[in-house]
């Protein structure tokens, strides 16, 4: 599977916070966010096209 960027903009002491917070729970931003985004996908797909 071919992996891409995804850029978004934030605060940075909002990044800061949620970086150190995962870290916290042994947990890692970036997979934290590729769940999200896989469960708002889930939850939202209707199309039959959706992936």
């Amino acid at each position: 599977m071919k992996t891409v960027n995804l850029n978004i903009r934030i605060e940075e002491e909002t990044r800061n916070k949620f970086k150190r917070i995962a870290d916290d729970n042994a947990q890692s931003p970036s997979a934290l966010i590729r769940k999200w985004i896989n469960d708002y996908i889930e939850t939202n797909k209707k199309a039959p096209h959706a992936k």
